[in-house]
Formats: C-alpha cells, structure tokens, sequence
C-alpha cells in the first residue's frame, strides 16, 4: 500500500510531521531511562534529517489529489502482504541516494562526486526506525523493521565502528599553510575583490576550527560575548581577540580556548566588516549571523560553507571536524600538555587525547 491514502500533499506533510514531533518530545528521544535533556543541537540535527525525509516522502511535484509516493512506509498502519518488506528496503535504500539529503553531512569522493558518509547514513535510519516505531507503537501496531535491518548490513553496519577509530584524520604540514593562507587572503571588506561578507564570515569561521579548534557547533553558537580582546599574544591592540569561551552544550562544559595569533587577527578583521554592514547585523549576538538581519546560522548552511571553501582548495573529504582534529594535534606538537589541550577541547579528562598521540611528530614553535 502507499504511505498514506491518497490526501492532498500538504496533509501527508503534517501528518510525517506529527510523528517526528510526537516522538522528539517523547521519552525514548531523551535516551532509554526517559530522564535525559536532549540537546538543542541534536535537535535541530535530527528535524534537518525528517524534513529531507520528508521530502523524499512527499515531493514537490506530488498533485494535490495524492497518490503513489516514492516510499512506501505507513507508520500508522501494520505490514502489507508478502514482499512488501523488501520493497521498502529498496525505498530507504533511494532515499539513501536521493537528492533530499544532499544538504546534509556529506564528503567529497576521489571521483568528484558527493555520497553521504556512512555514519550519518546509519544515523539517517536510525532516525526513521526510532519514529516510526514510536508511532506505531503509539497505535499498538507491529514493528516497521526494514530500517533497524539495513542497519545490521554492510557497509551501515560498519560506520559506528569506523566513527570510533582512534586514527583521526587531520591535514598536512601542506594543507594547513594553504588553508591558512586561503583564511588570511582578504585583509579588507572588498566585494570589488572577491571579499563578500560571506566569503569572510565563511573563512573566519574556518580559521576557528584550525586555529582554536571549534567544532562547527560551537562556531555557530559564538556570541559576541564570548569573545575576549586584548591581554595576549604579547600585543596591545586592545581590539585583537586572544581567547574564546565555548558555552557548555550537554557534551562538554563551559570552557575556555586561546586562538593562534593569525587566527585571532582574522576574528579582528571579521568583527570589524561586521561593524559596518549595519545596525541589525551589529546588534546580533552571535558572531557569525547567516543574514545582515542577524539570524543564527544553521547547521547545513554552516556545513556547506566549510566543505565549500575546502573543496576550493582541493582538500577531499573536507569534513570540518578534521580541523579540529588537527589544531589538537597542532598544540600537541607544539609542546603543550595533554591537559591543557583537552581543557581546550572541551574534555573533561585526557582521554580523548591518546588518539593523537602516534601522530606527534617533531614539537613546533608557539600556539599553531
């Protein structure tokens, strides 16, 4: 049977939904005990997922009237007759190729071409057995089970594993001065010359994640408040940024981390085009708006401006969090302490910290 009935587009949209909001505000959102704070972030994570699955589920072209959807999964209704699960197993399997996720987390490939990557992949069925199965449970249905079974099956089966490999990826001696160099290119609000308002917020957001080894997450939630001037790298312009406060976010507490100078010069010259593209962009309190008017920026508007200006610099596979992994790495070589590093990243202990420690090359000068 199709997913719904046949019912105009717009009611199969709230119904899907529904479902999703039903099953965020439920216990099993919050973890098994039903006790837990799911966080912001996380949420917004999994609404971007539904709404590409929703999508995928209901597309545009969709006639008012209903009819056959791309995907056959009703969460309100038991499993169709023999065979109808192996149709299904092929309809995630489209959804897994289908342009809907195409916003979401995604790596560049040595053929050029785009493919999600495995892990977010696994997190994109799990989502959908987790909401589904709510619903049906809601209803005192039978199991929907194509979802939980690709999960079982290579390569979906694999990708938490190859998550929690202790080997980081991290850049070249040779990427890090080309994305250092690609960050620090305009020195001035130009449009004339290339220097959009954008192309320097998207730069300066990637020079954090080098060269303070912000997640994207914590980018997007920089408040002007957080950002602390003068009083470091030996310098008395009271107008250079030296240290940043990360806010606590469910994973990791409120903590502190000092910028590399080249970094810190370049939040500079970001904070002081902000000051000139008006009122409403001045007075929002977040570092790095999406829009002149100052709104926050979103998760995959955030993701795909990184991957953007990597893939300009040819760096495959250029997930942000490598940056990340790399200004850890950066520290460690340059000869600060293990605790220091991980007070830096967020951690409460060093454990994290002994992924990087086959990778440490001869020690550097400075904070990288």
């Amino acid at each position: 049977m199709p997913l719904f009935e046949p019912a105009p587009a717009d009611q199969l949209v709230a119904r899907l939904e529904a479902c999703f909001h039903s099953w965020i505000d439920s216990a099993p959102a919050r973890g098994p005990r039903g006790n837990g704070r799911l966080r912001e972030e996380s949420a917004r994570i999994y609404a971007d997922m539904w709404q590409a699955f929703i999508a995928f589920c209901v597309p545009p072209q969709a006639e008012p009237s209903g009819g056959e959807r791309l995907i056959r999964l009703d969460p309100l209704r038991p499993p169709a007759a023999d065979g109808r699960e192996a149709l299904d197993r092929q309809a995630l399997l489209a959804f897994l190729e289908h342009e809907a996720i195409r916003p979401l987390r995604q790596v560049r490939t040595r053929r050029s071409r785009t493919e999600l990557t495995p892990r977010y992949a696994w997190r994109l069925l799990q989502l959908i057995d987790r909401v589904l199965n709510h619903a049906r449970e809601q209803e005192d249905q039978p199991a929907f089970e194509p979802a939980l079974a690709l999960m079982q099956e290579p390569p979906f089966c694999h990708a938490n594993a190859a998550a929690l490999t202790p080997v980081p990826e991290v850049l070249t001696d040779a990427q890090c001065d080309a994305l250092i160099a690609h960050c620090t290119e305009f020195q001035s609000l130009d449009p004339a010359a290339g220097a959009s308002w954008k192309v320097l917020r998207d730069r300066c957001a990637l020079a954090l994640m080098l060269g303070a080894g912000l997640a994207p997450g914590q980018v997007r939630a920089l408040r002007s408040r957080d950002v602390s001037c003068g009083g470091g790298h030996g310098d008395r312009d009271p107008d250079l940024p030296w240290r940043l406060t990360i806010v606590a976010d469910g994973s990791s507490p409120e903590h502190q981390v000092p910028l590399a100078a080249w970094a810190a010069r370049q939040l500079r010259l970001w904070l002081a085009a902000r000051r000139m593209l008006g009122a409403e962009m001045q007075c929002s309190e977040w570092v790095f708006p999406s829009t002149l008017s100052g709104k926050p920026w979103s998760h995959p508007a955030c993701h795909r401006a990184a991957v953007t200006q990597l893939d300009a610099l040819g760096i495959e596979g250029g997930a942000p969090f490598r940056l990340r992994h790399t200004f850890a790495v950066r520290q460690l070589q340059a000869g600060h302490a293990e605790e220091d590093v991980a007070r830096w990243m967020g951690y409460v202990d060093t454990g994290p910290m002994k992924r990087y420690r086959h990778l440490l090359t001869a020690p550097v000068a400075g904070l990288a």
